[in-house]
């Protein structure tokens, strides 16, 4: 696993290897390069702090009653397809750890990524009278560290739970925190991101800018769902550099609209975004100003701030599956 480095205020995109079996990355010194190029550059536009999660269990006691909400995270295996449980976990402060792979993916999909999904049990003793106070307590904590002060929320379980004549309501909710990102492995790639991209190949840098935005909440997050309208969108940030929020999403749900332009951040010139569901074999995408203000909708502080430019158009166990989104070669 390495670590990427970022200037102070950035968030740390750390890639981990652990499930890349066949070695697409590994073996492969230019697309792993190429991958931690691209999770360098996210990480280096969002000035979020996002606060550490020290523990996935959060405890309180009111009285002689005690609560306690113990999370589990479950991403999908990228070699293989399947999922992964983590019953315990942990992640630093400003860090978000995506699990990187291949294998073969279907049709033309290129790749797949999304956050983990959760699971949460809800145990405890003690007294009746005292339970909602306990839980309470315990949900309190539990949002403060999961939820991580920035960025989206990924998903919210909610629930209730009886002790004695006492039922207690609750609604714990979390951030970005874990992602899987998948490629496929016998497409035509071209790996090295500091070179042109070659006649029918598809670019890997593109590909992994798209997917790692897909891990930390773009199309994917419950932040995300609640200000998409059918293909239109309520956040502000978007609605102010576009001039309108009206069939700015693809009719999946997940992606910006196909073909919307924006301008590129590194040189101002016009682009089609990176998160619109598809890319063209042989073309390279860099981050655009849209792109960043959808991610400054979705709750993370974005560094440099665009000015308005030209937009060319619980005992008991509740669980949440997040479902994993891609992009595909047209």
């Amino acid at each position: 696993m390495l670590m990427l480095t970022a200037p102070a205020g950035a968030v740390t995109l750390v890639i981990d290897y652990s499930y890349d079996t066949s070695n697409f990355f590994t073996n492969n010194a230019v697309a792993k390069a190429t991958l931690e190029a691209a999770a360098a550059d996210i990480g280096n536009v969002i000035s979020s702090n996002l606060g550490a999660v020290t523990s996935d269990v959060y405890t309180s006691v009111n009285g002689f009653t005690t609560a306690i909400f113990d999370w589990s995270l479950s991403f999908t295996n990228p070699a293989t397809g399947g999922v992964v449980t983590q019953n315990t976990f942990s992640e630093p402060a400003g860090q978000i750890t995506l699990y990187a792979g291949a294998r073969n993916l279907s049709g033309s999909t290129l790749g797949v990524g999304g956050p983990a999904g959760a699971v949460v049990s809800l145990g405890g003793s003690g007294f009746a009278n005292q339970w909602a106070g306990a839980v309470g307590g315990a949900e309190s904590a539990s949002n403060a560290a999961m939820l991580r002060g920035g960025g989206p929320v990924i998903g919210t379980l909610s629930g209730s739970s009886t002790l004695g004549a006492t039922t207690a309501n609750f609604s714990l909710s979390y951030g970005a925190l874990v992602g899987s990102l998948a490629f496929d492995a016998d497409s035509v790639w071209h790996y090295d991101y500091t070179t042109a991209v070659g006649v029918g190949e598809s670019d890997l840098y593109s590909v992994a800018l798209h997917e790692i935005l897909h891990t930390i909440g773009v199309g994917t997050s419950q932040t995300w769902n609640s200000l998409k309208n059918g293909t239109n969108w309520t956040g502000s940030n978007v609605i102010s550099l576009a001039g309108t929020g009206t069939n700015l999403i693809y009719s999946g749900g997940d992606h910006i609209a196909e073909g919307i332009m924006s301008t590129r951040l590194s040189d101002g010139g016009a682009q089609e975004v990176v998160m619109d569901p598809t890319i063209t074999v042989g073309t390279r995408k860099l981050l655009t100003e849209l792109d960043l203000a959808f991610l400054r909708d979705l709750g993370f502080d974005t560094v440099p701030e665009p000015s308005r430019m030209l937009l060319l158009l619980v005992g008991v166990s509740w669980t949440l599956l997040l479902r994993r989104r891609e992009i595909t070669v047209r």
